[in-house]
């Protein structure tokens, strides 16, 4: 920070409370005016300002933290609830979704939603602290994100919940008829699809395409051993064997992989390629089609069906959740 120390030292307070720093009069405004030009200082939400290069350094999910926290400080009343407060619960990790901010509101004290703050009525108004911050409480929150966001989404979320084992399938079924709200069918539904056993949310989004595509539910994290014997057990992300005996496996491309050290093998590059090249080898000799597609193909939707499409995939005339006996009436 440039010639402030004052300044500096507040951006040193904040970034220790891991939240963001606000101009507190007109001079102060005019000070963080001159120190975003000068490059030193970003508006990082509202009013909200971050030192810029501390900022480049937190992940999405820590910025989004950030901002949440440093509106919980200036609005103490304030209960944060459906995406934000699944992403400050662990829950959704979907960046997509850390460009507004949500928080409850009550019949007597309802307003319209202004720029990236948007308002929900609750009639209950429990709360539970999470990171110092006010969020509705845990089942309230996956109700609300499974019934308010697309299938896919909601479905992403709901997978989250039980991978981490956070709930069973059959507590959210209770917890779902309970809570009172509208769209509680398009939460049901989530619930009927989910396995927990995606092993992040790019995958159990596009499993969501997926089901409402009408294709087939597919196996998810099915094991395959390897066909010449070596003892080795590779994992597919979907998989489907179809009346015909064809066995079409579907993999979501994870660049991470490549991209970030801590997920190499054997700490290089060069042995992680070689490593998924006789992977994708081993699969090929064991399955009739493999399909690879990004999380960009799957959440424009088309790309994704598609290639399904191509390999041939089955598909229904119902969606998956039509087809099971759990109730969403």
């Amino acid at each position: 920070m440039r010639c402030n120390k004052e300044l500096e030292q507040r951006c040193l307070d904040a970034q220790q409370q891991r939240i963001c720093i606000w101009s507190r009069s007109d001079a102060e405004c005019h000070l963080f005016q001159r120190h975003r030009k000068a490059g030193d200082l970003l508006r990082v939400f509202g009013r909200l300002h971050a030192n810029t290069v501390y900022w480049s350094h937190l992940s999405r999910i820590e910025q989004y933290q950030h901002i949440v926290r440093s509106l919980s400080v200036l609005h103490s009343q304030w209960v944060f609830c459906d995406a934000t407060a699944a992403i400050m619960q662990g829950i959704d990790e979907a960046t997509r979704h850390m460009n507004n901010v949500h928080i409850v509101t009550t019949r007597e004290r309802h307003v319209h939603n202004y720029g990236h703050i948007l308002h929900h009525y609750i009639r209950d108004d429990a709360y539970e602290m999470v990171d110092g911050v006010k969020v509705t409480p845990l089942d309230r929150t996956i109700f609300d994100c499974a019934r308010h966001q697309s299938f896919p989404d909601g479905l992403a979320v709901i997978e989250s919940v039980l991978r981490q084992g956070l709930r069973t399938s059959a507590q959210l079924e209770i917890i779902f008829q309970e809570y009172a709200g509208r769209h509680r069918k398009h939460a049901l539904r989530a619930v009927t699809c989910a396995s927990g056993r995606t092993e992040n949310g790019g995958e159990a989004y596009a499993l969501g395409v997926m089901l409402e595509s009408k294709f087939v539910m597919p196996v998810v994290q099915e094991e395959f051993i390897d066909p010449l014997g070596s003892g080795r057990i590779d994992r597919v992300d979907f998989a489907w064997h179809t009346d015909t005996g064809r066995l079409i496996v579907a993999e979501l491309d994870g660049r991470v992989k490549y991209t970030d050290p801590t997920m190499f093998i054997n700490g290089s590059l060069s042995d992680t390629i070689i490593e998924e090249k006789e992977r994708e080898e081993r699969l090929r000799m064991r399955a009739d089609e493999v399909v690879r597609f990004s999380f960009a193909e799957a959440y424009r939707r088309t790309p994704l069906i598609m290639k399904l499409e191509r390999a041939g995939v089955p598909r229904t005339d119902t969606p998956f959740w039509e087809r099971t006996s759990v109730g969403i009436g």
